[in-house]
């Protein structure tokens, strides 16, 4: 009986009976994050997009990117952007770093509802690195140092040292590398008609395979489907054991995150 004469009185007094929601009851802030790549290069763009609910209680309220750069590492704020009338936000960023960012997006807490977190986001990024600072494994007739290909001189470089005779030498990428670049040919301590076959090996598949006289070289970057280890090789093609042909790679460099 009493019910039935609070609903009267209120219906009376012109007040709607409605269920309780969210944004009466001062719900935690719900925030949703999409991003525009998970794959990057260092310094490309990648934009983050959502929006934080209730809308109407969040426009005009400022929400926060956060990043971090490794697994366990705290969370740093980058920046902040202010919520339109929507409830929506966007922000941009050019990691630098080649490594795999976490972000996610934080709703501080006002008066009326607890701080609210998106989910963690993830992007890898790459960058190219020196071959010759990852680490190297069986070396045979090859090392790295200073080489002078057709008269320019490469100062981080791989070198085969041995006349008349298959060279090669590993270096493990960790499954961390999509592709190599470096200037191939024939290291000038070759004698005059030298001749070379370079190749490159992904995990024991060929993925380059071309031999050069003392004055051809070739700038070339090879895709390589993230493997284990890469294998280089220099063989020197010339019969005469009075000609020597060197085969080098002149700064090589991989395409890797960390």
């Amino acid at each position: 009986m009493m019910r039935k004469l609070v609903a009267a009185g209120a219906m009376a007094l012109g007040i709607a009976m409605l269920p309780l929601t969210a944004a009466h009851a001062g719900s935690t802030w719900i925030v949703t994050v999409k991003v525009s790549h998970t794959t990057v290069n260092v310094g490309q763009k990648v934009t983050f997009t959502g929006t934080v609910k209730p809308r109407g209680a969040a426009a005009g309220e400022k929400v926060v990117l956060q990043e971090r750069f490794k697994p366990g590492a705290k969370w740093k704020e980058q920046k902040k952007d202010k919520l339109n009338s929507r409830g929506k936000y966007s922000f941009s960023d050019k990691p630098s770093a080649n490594t795999q960012h976490s972000y996610r997006v934080v709703m501080p807490a006002t008066g009326k509802h607890p701080k609210g977190v998106s989910k963690t986001v993830r992007v890898t990024v790459y960058g190219w690195v020196s071959l010759t600072s990852l680490p190297s494994v069986n070396d045979e007739g090859m090392s790295f140092r200073s080489v002078d290909i057709n008269g320019k001189t490469y100062d981080d470089s791989v070198v085969s040292y041995w006349a008349n005779a298959t060279t090669s030498i590993e270096f493990n990428l960790a499954h961390r590398c999509d592709s190599l670049r470096a200037t191939f040919g024939l290291s000038t301590s070759s004698t005059t008609g030298g001749q070379a076959e370079i190749g490159v090996l992904s995990d024991g598949i060929s993925v380059y395979d071309q031999t050069f006289d003392l004055e051809q070289t070739e700038l070339k970057r090879i895709a390589l489907d993230t493997p284990l280890k890469i294998k280089l090789m220099s063989t020197d093609s010339n019969l005469d054991l009075d000609i020597d042909g060197y085969g080098a790679l002149g700064d090589p460099q991989v395409h890797c995150t960390r």
